[in-house]
């Protein structure tokens, strides 16, 4: 290999390590930003929790937090892709740790969207709970379903 050659492929190493570098500082980098977010979402029920009041009267709240696990959904599923792609990239080695900063990223993704499922489901129980009750009781389903239909 001539002396340009060697210069050509030298640069073109750095150039990939610095890529190999940016790509997990990214990674890193949303990572801890996805664990804060999903801390933030936790900090929001534990303050919640204890009250007497209705927190989602016209469902708007709950609405926000299912789109937001659908987005959770959609960056874990575009990160599997990513991380498959790493995974099969015949110039990355096992030791480069692209695939390791995708498994943290995607188990923060997975976390953050089961703790935004957990507020969801918490704030529509709590609110049901505090749902009046019509006081009356049935002996059947059949009756609820009468009794249903007559105040339509």
């Amino acid at each position: 290999m001539s002396p340009s050659g060697a210069q050509a492929l030298a640069a073109r190493n750095l150039d990939f390590l610095a890529a190999i570098e940016r790509t997990i500082d990214a990674l890193v980098s949303d990572t801890d930003l996805i664990r804060d977010i999903g801390r933030a979402y936790q900090e929001i029920q534990d303050k919640l929790t204890g009250l007497d009041t209705e927190i989602d009267a016209d469902g708007r709240i709950t609405g926000l937090l299912e789109k937001a696990s659908e987005a959770c959904v959609r960056i874990y599923r575009d990160a599997q892709r990513r991380h498959e792609a790493a995974c099969q990239d015949p110039l990355l080695q096992p030791d480069d740790g692209v695939a390791e900063a995708y498994d943290a990223f995607m188990a923060a993704m997975h976390s953050m969207h089961d703790t935004v499922e957990v507020l969801r489901e918490w704030i529509a129980t709590h609110d049901a709970v505090l749902q009046p009750t019509t006081g009356n009781t049935f002996s059947s389903v059949d009756d609820l379903f009468d009794a249903m239909l007559a105040r339509s």
